[in-house]
């Protein structure tokens, strides 16, 4: 009798993932990728990059195990406030070895070599929403003079489409006093110090990421003009490294970078499994405003919003609704829906929905509270309704979400 034929287990494939952790954006695009791992049920050996990507991280390890590459590593180096930096070397190197590669919102230059026909594609989050949402949030937020936007990167599309689609949609509103600075860093601090005061005052000024946003108050501190008295600031990305701790406190829109992560791993998948696929796709998802300091005073309904953040901060977690908010502003339920979802995109429910998910995630993590616990810590009733919400908004369970450790 011949011995049985040994099956021999398919390698699970090796899988390079080198994003901007030290930012919010990083974080929210990884959380992206394990959410098409949990979904798809695929297995990969995830090797986590954190620091500048060229083509002598490979001789860290065989580069034919190498299955694809996610990269959203994307600042050269020698900007203030960035270290890691995307070089290009890596990239050609992967190409040269028909290895499949997933970029993140790369510079523009980068794409050509999608369009050469190498394994390779490029994911970005679509400028247009955000660029609208934060004329309508500026224009309905305070009676400005005039509307501004910072481009942090000239040379970058995201920075030059979140511009024009800002302004394109003003103009639609009826807003005309709209100026446009591309490439704060390229210019020096002087030249935007002087566009910033020839602005015509109370001006409201849209910065391309949190980053320039924190730039744009610097400067206005070392200038004399008041933030947000004589200029309002509106940044993109809500990372709190910049929008908590900035002076005053930066409002900022959240564009759905989980998405963002989830779309490459998908498009990493299907270039891994030899399939065709579009050399560059832009993440969905509604972006929202986060309403601080740094955009008031502002109009009546403004102040009604970011009031209601207030409570929803403070509240949130102790079974507050809707109804009690607008019992506590003195007005009606309706009014408040309609002005709230007016500024942020988003409804009151929604925001009180996501600051009790972030408290459970935090929970989760950080302590052994049982479900229960939390549930009730949390301000929900059921046990089983806070299971399903959860699932619904993070694509697994808070078993497994424990289980993994992820922050």
């Amino acid at each position: 009798m011949k011995p049985p034929v040994k099956i021999k287990a398919a390698e699970v494939p090796l899988v390079v993932v080198a994003l901007p952790f030290a930012y919010r954006e990083g974080v929210d695009e990884y959380n992206g990728v394990m959410r098409h791992l949990r979904e798809s049920g695929e297995e990969w050996d995830l090797r986590i990059i954190r620091h500048s990507f060229g083509a002598e991280l490979f001789n860290e390890f065989p580069l034919e195990r190498v299955s694809g590459v996610v990269c959203g590593i994307n600042t050269r180096p020698g900007i203030a406030g960035y270290e890691p930096y995307f070089d290009e070397s890596a990239l050609e190197l992967l190409i040269s070895r028909k290895i499949p590669v997933v970029g993140i919102d790369l510079p523009v230059d980068f794409r050509r070599h999608a369009r050469r026909g190498a394994r390779c594609a490029f994911v970005s989050i679509d400028s247009g929403p955000i660029g609208r949402v934060a004329a309508q949030y500026l224009a309905n937020a305070g009676t400005y003079e005039s509307f501004g936007f910072v481009g942090a990167f000239a040379d970058r599309a995201w920075s030059r489409d979140r511009g024009a689609f800002f302004a394109r949609e003003l103009r639609r509103l009826g807003r005309r006093n709209v100026y446009i600075f591309q490439g704060v860093y390229r210019r020096g601090g002087e030249a935007l110090l002087a566009w910033l005061k020839g602005l015509p005052k109370p001006a409201a000024v849209f910065a391309s990421n949190d980053n320039c946003a924190d730039g744009i108050m610097r400067m206005c501190s070392m200038g004399g003009v008041r933030v947000p008295d004589d200029l309002a600031v509106l940044g993109v990305d809500d990372d709190p490294i910049f929008c908590i701790h900035t002076h005053p406190s930066l409002s900022s829109i959240h564009p759905n970078f989980e998405a963002e992560g989830h779309l490459a791993a998908q498009t990493l998948s299907a270039l891994m499994k030899g399939r065709r696929v579009r050399s560059h796709q832009f993440a969905g998802g509604t972006p929202t405003v986060t309403v601080r300091m740094s955009t008031a005073p502002c109009s009546p309904s403004g102040r009604l919003v970011r009031r209601a953040d207030e409570i929803i901060a403070e509240r949130a977690c102790a079974g507050l609704n809707a109804d009690v908010i607008a019992g506590l502003l003195g007005i009606s339920r309706r009014l408040l829906d309609l002005r709230y979802r007016q500024i942020t995109g988003r409804s009151v429910r929604e925001s009180i929905e996501a600051t009790r998910m972030a408290q459970v995630r935090k929970l989760l993590s950080g302590t052994r509270l049982s479900h229960r616990e939390i549930a009730r810590s949390c301000g929900y009733r059921s046990e089983s309704y806070m299971e399903h919400v959860f699932v619904k908004r993070f694509g697994c369970s808070m078993r497994d979400y424990r289980s993994s450790g992820e922050t």
